[in-house]
């Protein structure tokens, strides 16, 4: 637990949250500088340190996707395919395949009922899964991969 120390307050108010939570998260050394910003922003708000407004807010990040021909960068929800924000030229890809959005700071994929499915580092999905640097998209024949998010 804490010993008083505001980071550290943070830290425990995040590690708690992390263990509550259903699924996977990584410890507070592995999250980026501004979701920690975030829970900092947070805490002293509950801590009743300052009053919160939703300028107080950090911005989403960008999202750096490179496919073998070019690279493209999202700061805003976004759908891939043969049709949408960033078209794929793939007979095996649906016009609307899979959709990019952010929500709470962070990228999540979703396939959005293609045929031949979006796989995320080798697997096929189901539902929305979170994306990290470094993670590898399969849409038909298209091989993407994340350079920031």
């Amino acid at each position: 637990m804490s010993n008083g120390h505001p980071d550290d307050l943070v830290r425990d108010a995040y590690e708690t949250y992390r263990a509550a939570y259903p699924a996977p998260l990584p410890p507070w050394e592995n999250i980026n500088d501004q979701e920690q910003a975030a829970w900092k922003a947070a805490v002293s708000v509950i801590a009743g340190q300052r009053k919160a407004t939703r300028a107080d807010a950090p911005p989403p990040p960008s999202l750096l996707i490179k496919t073998a021909d070019r690279s493209s960068s999202f700061n805003d929800q976004f759908t891939v395919g043969r049709e949408g924000n960033l078209v794929i030229d793939d007979d095996f890809a649906s016009g609307h395949h899979a959709r990019f959005r952010v929500s709470r700071g962070r990228w999540y994929i979703e396939d959005l009922g293609s045929t031949n499915g979006t796989w995320l580092n080798g697997r096929r999905i189901h539902g929305a899964q979170w994306l990290r640097k470094g993670d590898t998209i399969q849409i038909g024949r298209t091989i993407m991969t994340i350079e920031a998010a």
